[in-house]
This record gives structure tokens, C-alpha cells and sequence, in this order.
């Protein structure tokens, strides 16, 4: 998602990386504080999974629906939508339950160091030097990519979303 949408603007997509990132601080501090335990139910993991289904294959449906969209790199940078595509990302993060998994077991391995803040703390530092490099590095070359190479990626990118979201409801209902 992220990728796709920095061919057409560096900004847009690190909001979308923004979004993703404050969810993850969003669980790291909930975990922290014990609440994330609660999350871990049978019901709450349906909830969220089928809120997660529907929310990828929704997106999946849009990028899909403007695969056909030129590529043009905004020429107005800073005055993309900002807040709408940090609200993406942070849905998408929030609504899967994998990352609720994923930043316990990133707890379970920070524990086992002497400093385990400082290992988390550099896990972040990573994300987000990860949320601005790659979208800058998409964003600068998309003036390589030809448009029916683009046409195709945003095709291959809808398909992969909603085979994520067709299996994460397969794997709720296992």
C-alpha cells in the first residue's frame, strides 16, 4: 500500500507509514501497560479480524479501481492528504490482529535483554527511518516506471491484499 501510493506521492505514503507507525507505539504502550492482554480473547480476535477483512479487501477494491490512474508525482507535495492516508495506515495496523502477536513476541524478545527499552526504542527508530527511506526511494524513481508497469504492480498489489484478507478470515475461522 505504502508502495503503490509513493509513486505518486513521497508525502501521502509516508503518512501512510506514520499511521502504521503510531499504531505500533499505540500497541507498544498498551502492552505496557497490561491492556494488550485483554485483546488476546477468542471474540475480540474475530471482531478485529473480520473488521480487518473487510477493511483490506476495501482497499484492495480501491487501488484495484484506479490501477488505470496515470502516474504523476504531485507537484504540490505538503498539500496531499495527509491526514486521510495517516488514518489508513493507522486502521490497517490497528485492525490486524497479527500485530497484536507480533509486538508481543517482540516484548517476550525485548525481555530477554539487559536493556530492553533501548531495543524497542531502536525497533521504532528502525520503522520509521523504514517509512521514510522506502517511500523516497519509490517516490524518486517513479519516473522510471512506465505506465502499464505501474498499470500491472497496482493489479499484483490489489490481488495480494485481498489474498491477505481472504486469509486472515480463513485463518479467524479455522
Amino acid at each position: 500500500m505504502i508502495m503503490s501510493t509513493a509513486v505518486r506521492s513521497f508525502w501521502a505514503a509516508f503518512a501512510i507509514g506514520l499511521g502504521a507507525m503510531s499504531a505500533d507505539v499505540a500497541y507498544l504502550l498498551l502492552l505496557a501497560f497490561g491492556v494488550l492482554e485483554y485483546l488476546q480473547g477468542e471474540t475480540v480476535e474475530k471482531i478485529i479480524g473480520i473488521f480487518g477483512f473487510c477493511y483490506l479487501a476495501y482497499i484492495s477494491y480501491a487501488i484495484f479501481k484506479s490501477a488505470n490512474k496515470p502516474i504523476m508525482a504531485d507537484a504540490q507535495g505538503g498539500e496531499v492528504k495527509f491526514s486521510k492516508n495517516y488514518a489508513k495506515g493507522l486502521f490497517v495496523t490497528l485492525a490486524n490482529p497479527y500485530t497484536v502477536g507480533f509486538w508481543l513476541s517482540v516484548a517476550g524478545f525485548a525481555k530477554s535483554f539487559e536493556n530492553a527499552g533501548a531495543v524497542v526504542a531502536g525497533l521504532v527508530a528502525a520503522i520509521f527511518i523504514w517509512i521514510v527511506s522506502m517511500p523516497f526511494a519509490v517516490h524518486k524513481s517513479a519516473k522510471f516506471i512506465s505506465q502499464n508497469l505501474a498499470k500491472l504492480l497496482n493489479y499484483v498489489c490489489a490481488v495480494i491484499l485481498l489474498g491477505f484478507a481472504f486469509f486472515l478470515l480463513y485463518k479467524l475461522f479455522l
